[in-house]
């Protein structure tokens, strides 16, 4: 094999090129010489040990072992920039929570080396490829520092009335201006690593702050349409993670964020913050409704009785009454200790 300074050279300039994806490999070049590659598609070989068809990179793990090694024994902390961007995307890909590898890229940005906007590419398509780098918290929060040297930040905004989970309008000051799009895409970035990494809590955090910039932003503009704009992602957010929670019944962390995004809707309307254009109101229909359904067709997942523990406090306790008496006559108390629990629970 070439020798392993030179190819993280060859892998940082791919990985801050224009990749459609990456992939971690298992094995090393041995396993993966002797694939049958496309027409026209060179397979891997010791002086380019991965696997590159139409933009798609796979990286074999021990190979990617390798070049982190030679990263690392770089004097990237102290050299030229062209070596700490090199040796740094490499430490990074294999060590997503490497605290000295992320500051180093974030001084290069200060100092105009590295584009902001050029970094945020590397952290998606590094998040999309790598489950180790969905998850890291270090990863999300360098993301949104990334935010606020492409956005800048909101500065002073108008009181806003409090709400519990949700942005002050102190909290507000240092958020990143973004648009509905850069918003949207930026959540399909979550939905995809909760995709390759389930329950990814993080993940998640991050989808919260979010759409916290999302809600900020219609307190700060004064345009009816952009305040539309920001509020539909809103909307479309609420629906999207029903859908989200039907299909990933174990992700207790999107259940939470849904019960979050229900109650800053219903906030919204009670403060008249937004027009409602004549829409279906999709926060007036409880979500104990929708808990209920899912307890009762996947009654062994702890997260949906959790999930409906929370949605039954929103209720009123006649209405709550209903739908425990429902409960007792669909799914037989006596065989689910999560059931019996939940009605302890609101028998007190």
């Amino acid at each position: 094999m070439s020798n392993g300074a030179d190819l993280v050279y060859v892998l940082s300039d791919l990985l801050h090129g224009q990749l459609a994806s990456i992939e971690i490999l298992p094995g090393g070049l041995q396993e993966w010489a002797d694939i049958e590659m496309p027409p026209n598609i060179e397979p891997p070989s010791p002086k380019f040990p991965f696997v590159l068809v139409e933009g798609n990179l796979g990286i074999p793990k021990k190979i990617l072992y390798v070049l982190y090694t030679a990263a690392v024994h770089l004097p990237w902390q102290s050299s030229e920039s062209q070596v700490a961007i090199a040796a740094s995307a490499i430490v990074v890909l294999l060590n997503p929570a490497h605290q000295t590898a992320l500051n180093t890229r974030k001084r290069l940005i200060r100092n105009g080396h590295l584009a902001a906007e050029k970094e945020l590419q590397f952290t998606e398509l590094i998040s999309r490829g790598s489950p180790e780098c969905g998850k890291q918290s270090m990863i999300w929060d360098h993301r949104r520092w990334c935010f606020q040297q492409i956005y800048g930040v909101m500065g002073t905004a108008r009181e806003t009335p409090y709400l519990k989970q949700w942005a002050s309008s102190e909290e507000m000051r240092i958020f990143p201006r973004m648009s509905p799009a850069a918003i949207s895409h930026e959540l399909n970035i979550v939905y995809h690593t909760c995709e390759t990494y389930p329950r990814n809590y993080h993940a998640w955090s991050h989808w919260h702050f979010v759409v916290n910039v999302c809600y900020a932003s219609m307190h700060l503009s004064e345009d009816h349409a952009t305040k539309r704009d920001f509020f539909g992602v809103i909307v479309n957010e609420y629906s999207r993670l029903q859908e989200w929670v039907d299909c990933h019944v174990s992700d207790y962390s999107a259940m939470h964020q849904l019960c979050q995004t229900q109650n800053l809707l219903r906030h919204l309307e009670n403060t008249r913050s937004y027009e409602n254009d004549g829409g279906t109101n999709l926060a007036s229909t409880p979500l104990a409704d929708h808990a209920f359904t899912l307890v009762t067709a996947y009654p062994s997942h702890e997260s949906l009785w959790l999930y409906l523990r929370v949605s039954l406090a929103d209720l009123s306790p006649e209405r709550r009454s209903v739908v425990l008496e429902r409960l007792k006559i669909e799914c037989p108390i006596s065989e689910n200790r999560l059931a019996q629990q939940l009605l302890v629970r609101y028998s007190r």
